[in-house]
């Protein structure tokens, strides 16, 4: 591998929570360790993380079902402080320094926040340190959200000027229904159209978490 290439790598809520809703740490530690490796060849990685809110809800033993805005925010108020505690904890292990961005829509919207936004995201890259990027779920609001951390992970690699943007997901890929009750589900390497047909099996394949982040990705254009 080249030196000094960049790589944006976007983790969701389900790729890092148990069925509790609690933080996996098995997860967390395999997701550290390719990271890791990723600085042992020379690429400069940022991590673009959710969880914050999953993690909160499992801490305080709040349901997701039927959470008011508020309640939402200050479960990811808890959360992001459980999930950067974590991380800084694993990654320690490997000497590798970490450092958190928190965007909201706005951030990058306005010219002279975004060029704020980039300068630090290069002076934590030039010096090695891992930004672990996340929306800041505890000011944001329906306007100004992202709606999903997909949409955030391609922006940040604009950001960046990363060489490449890697979404990781508890699931293979895009299916043409859900594999696991469909034995005849087939899994679709390459979306050359979206299609309305694709938004129909999303509806009954995508997991409870990813869902919405799975149509916001066949969405978004090329």
């Amino acid at each position: 591998m080249e030196q000094h290439k960049r790589i944006v790598i976007k983790i969701g809520s389900s790729s890092l929570t148990d069925k509790r809703g609690l933080l996996d740490e098995i997860k967390l530690k395999a997701l550290v360790s390719s990271i890791a490796e990723l600085f042992e060849t020379g690429w400069q990685p940022i991590l673009v993380s959710s969880g914050a809110v999953a993690a909160g809800l499992g801490h305080l033993g709040w349901c997701r079902a039927n959470l008011t805005m508020p309640e939402r925010q200050a479960a990811a108020a808890v959360g992001q402080g459980l999930l950067m505690e974590k991380y800084n904890e694993l990654f320690d292990l490997s000497q590798i320094k970490v450092g958190q961005i928190l965007l909201t829509k706005e951030d990058l919207a306005d010219r002279r926040r975004y060029i704020n936004a980039r300068n630090t995201l290069n002076a934590l890259l030039t010096r090695n340190v891992l930004p672990i990027v996340n929306e800041n779920d505890t000011v944001a609001f329906a306007e100004i959200r992202f709606g999903d951390n997909d949409t955030l992970s391609a922006l940040v690699a604009g950001l960046a000027e990363a060489e490449l943007l890697v979404i990781l997901t508890d699931i293979d890929g895009l299916y043409s229904g859900d594999p696991r009750k469909d034995p005849e589900a087939k899994l679709i390497s390459v979306v050359q159209q979206v299609m309305i047909q694709l938004f129909r099996w999303l509806e009954k394949a995508a997991a409870r978490l990813a869902q919405a982040a799975c149509v916001q990705s066949l969405l978004r254009p090329a």
